[in-house]
């Protein structure tokens, strides 16, 4: 009996978390997944480095695990430690000039990045 119990509770768990990714990938139609990265951390206003993942606000530094960062362009709060970010990109052309405009995911949460 207790593992049909643990059966249908994983069944119901990847059903929702299947759910929440549908969302996430239909409203990101047209981008490329171009990375896939652990956050380190992001700078506070006064220059101090924090361990974890407390979400976006503009012009706040974000660190990769792989030693790079990123300059959140978006705002929204988030608490986490070491999750991954999927990084995409998509490739625009504004008066003549193309660019490639970048957002993360962290968790189901999107922040724009500069």
């Amino acid at each position: 009996m207790n593992r049909i119990i643990i059966g249908i509770s994983l069944t119901m768990t990847s059903m929702f978390s299947y759910a929440g990714c549908e969302s996430v990938l239909e409203s990101n139609i047209g981008w490329t997944i171009v990375d896939s990265k652990t956050i380190d951390g992001y700078r506070k206003e006064n220059g101090e480095k924090e361990d974890s993942f407390e979400g976006c606000e503009h012009g706040r530094v974000i660190y990769f695990r792989d030693g790079t960062s990123a300059t959140c362009s978006s705002y929204g709060y988030q608490y986490a430690y070491a999750p991954t970010a999927i990084i995409l990109g998509k490739s625009v052309t504004y008066k003549g000039k193309n660019f490639t405009m970048h957002k993360m995911i962290v968790e189901g949460n999107e922040y724009g990045l500069q």
